[in-house]
């Protein structure tokens, strides 16, 4: 399990870091045609810059680590299969994502690269775990609201280093 368990935080980084290259600069770019189509989204990033992005992964990055803290030190591996379910969901939204919008986003490269990796990874510590349907099913619940809550708090974590940034930059 140890094994599987480590491979959480590496597709994770690996994933963001396409993220925390591009999407900035993406956003920016196709601003105008978001703005149209998704202007509740584009309030989300207004004030957004590529450091306070890159905080908020980071912020997430810290989160995964713990959770397979938790799951070497407290034999919890639950919560770890929750967190990786619903890193694994995250996968399947940015596809989605990509074809709703019919554009490339940035994260759809390593989005793609990562779900069968992420889908083998859970199929093996289910079967290696013996979990049942039930198991799987409330720890992916479980994951899914850690996941959700985690991500609205990254967001805001963004947005004030965002403004911290911007009024530090206009001050000097």
């Amino acid at each position: 399990m140890l094994s599987y368990i480590w491979l959480f935080p590496l597709l994770f980084i690996f994933h963001d870091m396409e993220e925390i290259i591009g999407f900035i600069p993406w956003l920016n770019h196709n601003q105008k045609f978001l703005r149209k189509r998704y202007p509740a989204i584009m309030r989300q990033y207004e004030q957004a810059c590529s450091e306070g992005f890159a905080l908020a992964v980071f912020e997430e990055l810290l989160l995964c680590i713990f959770l397979c803290l938790i799951a070497i030190f407290a034999n919890w591996y639950g919560l770890w299969l929750g967190g990786f379910i619903g890193c694994t969901f995250h996968f399947l939204i940015h596809i989605g994502q990509s074809i709703v919008i019919r554009k490339y986003i940035p994260c759809l490269i390593t989005s793609i690269i990562a779900l069968p990796v992420s889908v083998y990874v859970i199929y093996k510590s289910v079967y290696l775990l013996e979990y049942s349907f039930f198991q799987v099913l409330f720890y992916s619940i479980i994951g899914f609201f850690v996941i959700v809550l985690n991500l609205a708090f990254a967001h805001m974590l963004m947005r004030c280093f965002s403004k911290y940034l911007k009024r530090y930059s206009d001050e000097n």
